[in-house]
């Protein structure tokens, strides 16, 4: 245990920059699909938490169960429905003061980019370039009443890929319920990270969603990062510790994996560079003629 939670690496890379300060057993279950464990490993977990300041003072004790939209969300697949949202505005930092997110219904998966405004350009740009073409083009999208989402320019952009735009009411903000958890939670990871005047948030945001992505959730019995790739995401400590995965499925000895490497190369240069000696002899020959 001292081994594990004493490196400064892995304090790093389970609890502070890559970790998101989440809780005790949110790090035991990550510390476990990185292939390491011990049988006190959850107690350690907690203990560990229980002696760090920040997680202390910027930790909730108890959160609040969310009502269930009136009318019930239908979706099939992953990625099927989106909710979105914007979160700021927030101290300017490198120029940036929202952070526009989006997260998958089905999978809960996020995605989230910082934004200079808030204005429906930028996200009509967003939706096309970092959902509709990385992730297929959904069936539905849910926002609030913003100007922002309900626009001109984002009824055309929906109704030319033909997907359908549902509006969170303000008697009812609970419809986009799913987009005000989870900025809940982002914006929870970036105070636990940043410093104390806050300007610094822009530079954290990359390292807040992947400790977002890869923590393990309860309630889906495993990470986010899980459900979408089908595997655990491996960290920089698992390398240094050397953990199950690496012992068993990767080799480390790599003199010995370069000479078996060797042949392989070998054959992908003859592979590649015969056919172009019959380009070259061909085209020699049309212009000997």
């Amino acid at each position: 245990m001292t081994r594990i939670f004493g490196s400064a690496t892995t304090t790093k890379s389970f609890v502070v920059a890559r970790g998101g300060h989440h809780g005790s057993t949110q790090i035991a279950q990550k510390v476990l699909d990185c292939g390491f464990y011990w049988p006190t490993i959850f107690r350690d977990a907690y203990q560990f938490v229980l002696a760090y300041e920040q997680c202390q003072r910027a930790g909730t004790i108890m959160s609040r169960r969310h009502e269930m939209p009136q009318h019930p969300i239908l979706f099939c697949e992953v990625f099927d429905v989106w909710g979105i949202d914007f979160m700021g505005p927030f101290p300017i930092s490198n120029g940036y003061s929202y952070i526009l997110l989006v997260v998958d219904y089905m999978s809960r998966w996020v995605e989230v980019v910082a934004t200079k405004t808030n204005v429906a350009k930028v996200v009509v740009n967003f939706l096309k370039s970092n959902i509709f073409y990385r992730f297929g083009v959904p069936k539905a999208l849910i926002s609030d009443q913003g100007s922002h989402f309900y626009n001109r320019a984002m009824s055309s952009l929906l109704e030319k890929y033909g997907v359908v735009h549902r509006i969170a009411t303000a008697y009812h903000p609970q419809t986009n319920g799913q987009a005000e958890v989870f900025n809940r939670e982002i914006k929870k990871i970036l105070q636990k990270l940043t410093n104390l005047s806050q300007k610094d948030w822009s530079h954290h945001l990359e390292d807040t969603l992947w400790a977002h992505r890869t923590t393990y959730r309860t309630p889906l019995g495993m990470s986010l990062y899980r459900i979408v790739f089908g595997k655990a995401c491996h960290l920089p400590v698992e390398l240094e510790h050397r953990a199950y995965w690496v012992v068993k499925k990767c080799n480390m000895a790599y003199n010995q994996a370069g000479e078996e490497r060797k042949p392989q190369a070998k054959w992908t240069y003859l592979a590649n560079f015969i056919p172009c000696l019959r380009s070259l002899s061909l085209n020699h020959h049309f212009f000997l003629i």
